[in-house]
């Protein structure tokens, strides 16, 4: 059986992973008959933000903490990943992407992965092995493919995805303009990218498809 890193960034699409997505990849994963152990960075999220609110609180949170209630307590610190154990690594959404996996909220298109999020993925992306990322979370693929010296790969934040598709094209890559259900899959570097909640009026069903698009995408990688 294939087996998968899920990487989460917290809890709340906020300040962390989106739930639904996260949720709808790892049903999809179990679908599909691909086994997934879950990690998240164990270091302070960025800020947290009163979902109720839409307001900062003035609060801090362990994303690793956070992310176990997604998984259910079944989760592990992101510098354990080792990629010889996986086939893939899989990112769901959520504007923790942005926030707490890469520096890009600071400082735009001159963002870097933090190092236990460059560490876990760039040995997925030299030895060829799928990166799949959803939402926001092709800022992973963006940054990976510009640390690799990849230039043209494809990747899909949606139909617009502004400013995260601009910096996407700024690092050397393509941005693709898909619909919500549909995923990009770039069999040459191996990435295969989902807009989900980039289409932020979209319903859980469409978001439940995006994900199963990406993971499904995965699986023909896999093949």
């Amino acid at each position: 059986m294939k087996k998968v890193a899920v990487v989460l960034s917290g809890c709340g699409f906020l300040d962390g992973a989106e739930i639904t997505e996260a949720v709808s990849t790892l049903i999809s994963l179990s679908q599909a008959g691909i086994a997934y152990d879950c990690f998240a960075p164990d270091r302070a999220q960025l800020h947290v933000v009163d979902h109720a609110k839409g307001a900062p609180a003035d609060e801090q949170r362990n994303m690793l903490t956070e992310a176990a209630r997604i998984a259910r307590g079944d989760i592990a610190a992101l510098g354990t990943l080792k990629a010889d154990d996986y086939d893939a690594i899989v990112f769901p959404g959520g504007f923790g992407a942005a926030k707490n996996l890469t520096n890009f909220l600071e400082v735009g298109d001159a963002a870097q992965m933090y190092e236990d999020v460059e560490s876990a993925v760039m040995p997925f992306v030299h030895a060829k092995k799928p990166v799949v990322a959803l939402c926001a979370a092709p800022l992973i693929l963006g940054l990976a493919a510009q640390v690799a010296g990849i230039r043209n790969a494809k990747i899909t934040l949606g139909a617009g995805g502004e400013p995260l598709s601009e910096a996407i094209s700024t690092w050397g890559q393509i941005h693709i303009a898909l619909p919500v259900q549909q995923a990009c899959a770039d069999e040459t570097n191996r990435f295969v990218s989902a807009p989900a909640y980039m289409y932020g009026d979209a319903s859980p069903a469409e978001i439940f498809a995006s994900c199963q698009a990406a993971i499904a995408a995965l699986q023909t990688m896999l093949r």
